[in-house]
């Protein structure tokens, strides 16, 4: 059987997506009698039984030359080299690009998995209001608004043409792979566009789902007021700013809802939406900060819908997965893979234009005007439909073989 060596610089409970669908994924893998050793910067990873394990400070969050010269050194470790000797494939999830051709001159199969656009994008995100395929200067200038607009870093700004030239490397690195898998057909479809070279590396497989998502029963208790569950923090490429104008108008129209506000936010962006839950007294607005997967499944029960106002294109965002299976309607962006998702007629009810502020007022004003016995009908048709689209037994089935090779 196929011996797998995982560079991954975090690990699952860290992170987000990536990192959930890497677990889920060589938690498979190892069940399947595949000898599978993670090399990570995560200092307590989520042991999975029988995969061996190596912490390493090589792999610590960085800038991006930093982290590409700690990812060269950690290729000159005697025990990394060891570990290259000791397998026959080496499974990329996250960005540790620079030992791509290290590995294939030790005649290692190289496996890349894409969560992201970081193969031709600087940021690894792609705008919604980009063009599919931009030029080196277009990309350069989207490269200086991101670090500007998502870090507000002039230092990182600063330092933009080191970081690039660091991309462009990574760039080549990338082509030297064997398989690159995509997590949707957008996603695929935009990289191809932009590196033809890549089309017939590319595997398109959807990202796994916790069993318990699947086989669990849903239980929705819906009281009269809706409740709408946020995610993405102060994260400017999450939506915040989307969010802090539908609050506003929310309040203005005094709409009286419930919103439930996950994730990180800095003191000001606190601050700001402490002051539109106190000018608007029909809006109940709750922050509980970082929480853990489990307590934002359980917040689904008493969730009318998930408000999903992300900017970029999200290949496969597992937050608009896992809110159609858990029978909570998605109000989301028309960007990436979340038109995939919820290509039924009940998903796009709920899907907006990022273009228009109306667009969303539009949708959230379907769901308050809604009867909370509508909401959880329509809730249990989005399940059907993911559940069509989202079968463990087919898509673990195709990493299996894909990882056999």
């Amino acid at each position: 059987m196929s011996s797998i060596l995982v560079v991954s610089e975090i690990f699952y409970p860290e992170g987000g997506g990536a990192e959930k669908a890497t677990y889920l994924i060589l938690r498979y893998l190892a069940q399947h009698n595949f000898k599978i050793t993670v090399v990570t910067g995560t200092k307590n990873p989520v042991k999975i039984p029988g995969v061996k394990y190596y912490i390493t400070s090589y792999l610590k969050p960085s800038n991006r030359p930093i982290r590409w010269m700690l990812t060269r050194l950690l290729a000159t470790n005697s025990y990394f080299i060891r570990l290259l000797k000791e397998h026959d494939t080496l499974y990329i999830p996250l960005a540790a690009y620079p030992l791509i051709s290290i590995a294939k001159k030790k005649g290692l199969r190289v496996i890349i998995h894409l969560h992201n656009y970081m193969p031709i994008r600087y940021s690894s995100v792609k705008y919604f209001f980009e063009l599919d395929v931009i030029n080196i200067l277009d990309e350069f200038n989207l490269a200086i608004f991101h670090e500007r607009r998502t870090h507000g870093s002039i230092i990182r700004t600063l330092l933009s043409p080191l970081s690039y030239t660091t991309y462009l490397l990574n760039k080549k690195h990338i082509r030297e792979a064997d398989k690159i898998i995509c997590v949707s057909r957008r996603q695929a479809e935009i990289l191809a566009r932009n590196d033809p070279y890549l089309l017939n590396k590319i595997d398109v497989i959807y990202n796994p789902i916790s069993p318990e998502l699947l086989n669990g029963d849903i239980t929705k208790k819906l009281n009269e007021t809706p409740i709408f569950l946020y995610i993405g923090g102060d994260s400017f490429i999450k939506g915040f700013h989307i969010l802090l104008q539908a609050l506003r108008q929310l309040g203005k129209n005094r709409i009286r809802a419930k919103f439930i506000l996950a994730g990180s936010y800095n003191q000001q962006s606190a601050g700001i939406l402490k002051s539109i839950g106190d000018k608007y007294d029909c809006l109940d607005i709750q922050l509980i900060g970082k929480v853990k997967d489990e307590e934002i499944l359980k917040l689904h029960q008493e969730t009318w819908a998930l408000l999903f106002p992300s900017i970029t294109e999200e290949p496969l965002p597992y937050a608009v997965v896992e809110a159609s299976l858990l029978g909570t309607i998605p109000i989301a962006s028309k960007a990436g893979g979340v038109e995939e998702i919820l290509s039924n007629p009940i998903g796009e009810k709920y899907l907006f234009d990022l273009k228009d502020l109306k667009s969303v007022m539009r949708v959230l004003n379907i769901v308050v005007n809604s009867d909370p016995y509508d909401i959880i009908n329509d809730g249990i048709k989005l399940r059907v439909s993911a559940l069509s689209k989202f079968r463990n037994e087919v898509l673990l089935g195709k990493l299996l073989k894909l990882f056999i090779g």
